[in-house]
């Protein structure tokens, strides 16, 4: 069995001491004359927990099998870091990856000129909210440049679904109650020790998703004492809303999802589903949802999982 391929480890942010990294994957095939686009992804998490490193094996295979840079960026985690800070991360990784230094040290080899946006659970959201530029006037970030289209994988979509308003205690699969000293030293926001862009996927601090599920405090941990309202980062309302959206502002979508997923309900697809129906039929907006039967969530993560479907629309929005 070949072993994973190295990325190159770059730092894109620093800010109040702490670094903030991306691993990038560029294909054995790109040159300086054909570089490869972007697949830019963000893990899932909740927002709360896991790491850049949290990458799927089918993310791994990519580089040489479809002839893709895979990057997958950091972020600063909540609640240490609230939703603002959050987004600021994601502008400015992407405005990383178009600069002159990321070229300089990726020797030409990535097209920056295109790149689709992705990720995982919370990572499909912030791939969401940056891709339509949802969020970031009321957190008073400004907007990461524009993009060429959007691939969210099992997302959260929307803080006031009832699927985050409902404690489950305890949850399903974790089968015991989550103590209050058991997170205390993740949930304090003014623990200078908890204040990371990226923890192990084995790190104490992964049971921060099941506890919010059973405490039912998303939106708190996301937006406490920032003011900002909660429908401030709702995906289909914002989609329902608008009245004459142009090829810019709604890049294509590609949007997947199981219809067993115990960690994030697939009501919110399939309301951003209806939502970009609707617009599909008004302004011919590109779209394709595939909901999986029987099927939960990190179910990608699986070794024999392609994703066929979804490099297929890889292709053929770089080929457009």
């Amino acid at each position: 069995m070949a072993a994973d391929p190295k990325p190159l480890e770059l730092l894109y942010k620093h800010v109040n001491g702490i670094d903030i990294f991306m691993d990038v994957y560029i294909s054995p095939s790109a040159t300086q004359e054909k570089p490869a686009p972007v697949l830019c992804w963000w893990h899932g998490g909740g927002l709360l927990q896991a790491a850049v490193t949290g990458v799927s094996p089918h993310h791994l295979r990519a580089p040489a099998r479809h002839n893709i840079t895979f990057i997958s960026a950091d972020y600063r985690l909540a609640p240490q870091f609230r939703f603002p800070a959050i987004l600021s991360d994601c502008t400015d990784a992407l405005k990383f990856v178009k600069s002159d230094e990321f070229k300089k040290v990726t020797q030409g080899l990535v097209d920056t000129s295109r790149i689709i946006l992705s990720g995982s659970s919370a990572g499909g959201w912030l791939s969401l909210l940056c891709g339509l530029g949802i969020g970031f006037e009321e957190s008073g970030v400004p907007k990461p440049p524009p993009v060429q289209g959007m691939i969210p994988i099992y997302p959260i979509t929307d803080l006031e679904d009832p699927f985050w308003k409902i404690p489950q205690r305890p949850v399903p699969d974790f089968g015991r109650i989550i103590t209050e000293e058991e997170v205390q030293p993740f949930i304090d926001p003014k623990d200078p020790g908890s204040h990371v862009a990226s923890v192990s996927l084995d790190s104490p601090r992964s049971i921060m998703y099941y506890y919010m599920l059973q405490s039912a405090n998303l939106a708190d941990l996301l937006l406490s004492g920032t003011g900002i309202p909660p429908t401030a980062f709702s995906v289909a309302p914002f989609l329902r809303a608008l009245s004459s959206p142009t090829k810019l502002s709604v890049p294509p979508i590609y949007m997947v999802h199981g219809d067993q997923d115990t960690k994030v309900d697939v009501s919110q697809a399939r309301d951003v589903a209806e939502a970009l129906k609707s617009l599909k039929q008004r302004f011919d907006v590109d779209y394709e949802y595939d909901e999986l039967e029987g099927i939960d969530h990190l179910y990608d993560r699986e070794p024999k999982c392609e994703m066929e479907n979804m490099y297929k629309f890889i292709e053929r929005v770089f080929r457009s």
